[in-house]
């Protein structure tokens, strides 16, 4: 979905877009048209996002008009212009009705029941309501799909995808609102665990399915079984202080990973283990042995709890639909860090100035196995053709430069990015941290 503008004459914040918005909205649409109309990847346009328009509808009818002389060819949206209500002007308009963050087809059914020569689209959902909403759209037809907010975490709405630790107790008293919120309660505990503004050092807004350098986060598990991509995922919650507890909520979701190694924790220590799956029955083994705990089968939203006393070993989850397995996965619990390793997503490079190297930088136990928890502060070095662009973690809340030649790593990674010089050579990186062997990447840099 390629989306024009952030604000029309109405603004958002102070010096925004709508400062030059009756100047330039002619031109910026009209050269954005001109630009990717022939991409094959855009399959609709929108005109904004979450749009206050002050002229009820014509200046949205205006854009519209343009657009269509533009292209023909794909259907106009406007994002979240539905959520409004189901006479919004909007609706004079657009072909696709949206909106934003009716879990479960709430206020969206009714909507689309008075527009019914109209589809509609799920622009932001919550990773809180992936089930339901990803559910909702496979059900009807004229639902054509949901979209999460947001599929990268970002720098900026610091805290947003905070999870929310409230005292025990508070997610089983508002039920079903800690994954498919209400407005009320789900409002002042969003505000009072996380949210917007969340204190500093938190700098991120931490919602992706993606972490800022690209590791998959807790959420994007679960809606790999739910849309069916995965058999099984197998990720296990990170305790909390005594008498709180994890609850999904809004746009955040449970601080988990797809780890048995908790080296902070004491043996007997009672796991929180969540089971995703897309079939109908799950087994929990430990070193072998079938757990009697947690739920029996996979319930209603693709995931099956079980409370695990921790112990180092093996833990097993086997997926099973109408008694035959589908899927199994394994954690097993790593040994100390023991060595640096560079995985590069390339194994060459150009001349051209836009060709980047990502280099991800794990740190491993003695056989070479990811230590899930491990933070070393690591620091780079770089020789040959070309320079270090950029340095990173997924870390919400670690606020040091991206630009300097160190990072601390985060569930045991960090990221490094290359760029080449304008001459061919071989480029190299190092990448040191105290106490473990260090790690070295040689790429060749060829003449564009």
């Amino acid at each position: 979905m390629d989306e024009f503008f952030d604000v029309w004459d109405t603004g958002k914040n102070p010096d925004d877009y709508s400062v030059h918005f009756a100047q330039w909205w002619e031109r910026d649409l009209t050269n954005t048209v001109l630009r990717d109309r022939n991409h094959p990847s855009v399959v609709m346009w929108s005109l904004g996002n979450e749009i206050t328009d002050g002229t009820n509808g014509h200046r949205g009818a205006q854009l519209a008009a343009l657009l269509r002389t533009l292209d023909t060819t794909r259907p106009v949206t406007l994002g979240g212009g539905s959520t409004h209500s189901a006479d919004d002007p909007s609706w004079n308009y657009v072909d696709i009705g949206d909106v934003h963050y009716n879990a479960n087809g709430k206020g969206y059914a009714q909507m689309h029941a008075a527009h019914p020569d109209k589809a509609m689209t799920h622009n932001e959902t919550f990773p809180a309501t992936i089930h339901q909403d990803i559910t909702f759209a496979d059900r009807h037809d004229w639902a054509v799909g949901t979209w999460i907010w947001a599929a990268w975490d970002y720098l900026g709405e610091a805290g947003i995808g905070k999870t929310a630790i409230p005292p025990v107790g508070t997610g089983a008293a508002i039920g079903d609102q800690s994954v498919m919120p209400g407005w009320s309660i789900s409002r002042e505990l969003h505000h009072t665990w996380g949210g917007f503004g969340y204190p500093y050092p938190y700098f991120q807004g931490n919602c992706g399915d993606f972490d800022l350098i690209g590791q998959r986060k807790p959420q994007s598990h679960w809606r790999a079984a739910v849309t069916g991509r995965s058999p099984v995922e197998l990720l296990v919650e990170r305790p909390t202080p005594p008498g709180t507890e994890q609850v999904a909520l809004w746009w955040g979701y449970f601080d988990e990973l797809a780890s048995w190694t908790w080296d902070d924790v004491e043996r007997g220590h009672p796991m929180t283990v969540h089971v995703y799956t897309p079939g109908d029955r799950v087994r929990l083994l430990l070193d072998g042995e079938e757990f009697p705990g947690g739920a029996p089968t996979a319930p209603e939203r693709a995931m099956a709890t079980f409370t695990v006393p921790y112990a180092p070993g093996e833990l097993t989850a086997v997926a099973e639909r109408d008694g035959e397995e589908i899927g199994r996965t394994t954690l097993r619990t790593v040994g100390a860090p023991a060595a640096l390793r560079l995985v590069p997503d390339v194994r060459t490079l150009t001349t051209g100035r836009d060709d980047l190297a990502h280099v991800l930088v794990e740190v491993v136990d003695s056989h070479g196995r990811v230590v899930p928890d491990a933070t070393h502060k690591v620091t780079f070095e770089v020789d040959g053709a070309g320079e270090l662009a950029g340095v990173g973690n997924g870390n919400p809340h670690n606020v040091d430069s991206f630009q300097r030649p160190a990072r601390y790593t985060w569930h045991g990674k960090a990221l490094a990015i290359l760029r080449p010089a304008k001459r061919p050579g071989r480029l190299t990186l190092t990448a040191r941290t105290s106490g473990l062997s260090p790690a070295t990447l040689t790429l060749p840099v060829r003449r564009r």
